[in-house]
């Protein structure tokens, strides 16, 4: 009997030691030194996309509560040229019942860029709009929603979003909303409604009153009415208030000075403009061709000339002389070499580039005809 005791005892230590072992202790597995979102995340930075995409689909397979794991990873999708996927992606995250308003605002914006790369502009604007109905001061939204404007030509909501902006970051400047205005109105005029776009004009101009695309295009709708003297009113005006891109009605109203028979009336503006910005070359340059197109060419050279005494690194006028004196036969004053190299560094024609997107033409325009870009060719 003595020993039935700690037999007893012995016995129940042993069975509580399997017990522990087999239901209570669990070993200790060997643990990752990274986990494949750290993993994933740092492939990021070091710019190697496929391994970094590898380790995060890891990662959501390991943790499928891993939010921003499958943000990334459908932003890599995207950035590959994936889009559908990339859709497909960032779509599973919007079921989720306890995202935060920021994550939610991060899923909207990553759907927004998906959809613009997949060309969808409209289904992106969409997801934008959400993100303003959660934050209507929401920055990027804004920006995003102005950019996709300008690309669908919807002048009215880009002249919206720019003056929410605007109101945003306490600008003053009005002179691109003017530009916005411009656009709904020679849309308006495309469609055969000249009044009703002449009207978006004239509200360019109380926001911009120096606005010369306001100006141009009510001249432009005028003369295609046959109201001459009233287009000429227009660009008259520009003159008058924005003499820095008074030159760009200068072609305009040499055809409507013809056309109304008034040539004098063209040479003394260009002498009055001259007379009151003497460096203004766009005038001289005017003057010298349309005397030179009267057959009156050394009054032609000798408008170059005086250019000249004010500018002397002027090429185009050294370029015009050259050129009239050979078209005059009067090569013992010039030479064809002369003329050869200064082609070479001059253009016939000013050329003007978008600063969005490098496109490049002779003539001023207002809206860049491959990007829709506003303003863009620094006139």
């Amino acid at each position: 009997m003595e020993w039935t005791v700690p037999l007893l005892l012995a016995a129940l230590i042993i069975l509580a030691g399997v017990y522990y072992y087999l239901k209570v202790y669990q070993p200790v597995k060997p643990v990752e030194r990274y986990s494949p979102y750290a993993l994933g995340l740092n492939y990021i930075i070091a710019g190697e996309p496929e391994k970094a995409r590898e380790k995060l689909m890891e990662a959501v397979r390991k943790d499928s509560e891993n939010f921003d794991a499958y943000l990334k990873l459908g932003t890599l999708l995207r950035d590959k040229g994936q889009v559908v996927p990339a859709i497909k992606v960032h779509q599973s995250l919007t079921v989720r019942s306890d995202l935060k308003a920021a994550e939610r605002i991060e899923v909207l914006r990553e759907l927004a860029l998906d959809y613009e790369t997949a060309g969808a502009l409209r289904r992106a604007a969409e997801f934008a709009d959400k993100i303003l109905a959660l934050a209507s001061d929401h920055r990027w939204a804004l920006n995003f929603r102005l950019r996709l404007a300008e690309k669908l030509q919807d002048w009215g909501s880009a002249f919206d979003f720019a003056r929410r902006l605007n109101l945003l970051n306490g600008a003053k400047d009005q002179s691109k909303l003017a530009l916005y205005r411009v656009e709904e109105g020679r849309a308006l005029m495309d469609q055969g409604k000249g009044k009703d776009g002449r009207l978006k004009c004239r509200e360019a101009l109380k926001l911009d009153r120096s606005c010369a695309h306001a100006y141009l295009t009510l001249a432009q709708s005028y003369n295609m009415e046959g109201r001459e003297e009233d287009a000429v009113k227009e660009l008259r005006c520009l003159l008058d208030t924005n003499a820095e891109q008074g030159y760009l009605a200068y072609d305009m109203l040499e055809n409507l000075y013809f056309s109304l028979g008034r040539f004098g009336d063209l040479e003394k503006l260009y002498r009055q403009i001259i007379e009151k910005r003497p460096d203004d070359l766009h005038a001289s340059q005017a003057l010298a061709r349309f005397l030179r197109k009267k057959g009156e060419v050394d009054r032609a050279l000798t408008v170059c000339q005086v250019a000249l005494e004010r500018n002397p690194d002027d090429l185009w006028s050294r370029r015009f002389m050259i050129r009239t004196l050979l078209e005059t036969n009067r090569t013992n004053e010039i030479g064809p070499l002369t003329l050869e190299i200064l082609d070479r560094v001059m253009e016939d024609r000013t050329r003007y580039t978008c600063s969005v997107c490098g496109y490049r033409t002779d003539q001023p325009l207002w809206r860049c005809p491959r990007c829709s870009a506003l303003g863009a060719f620094n006139l």
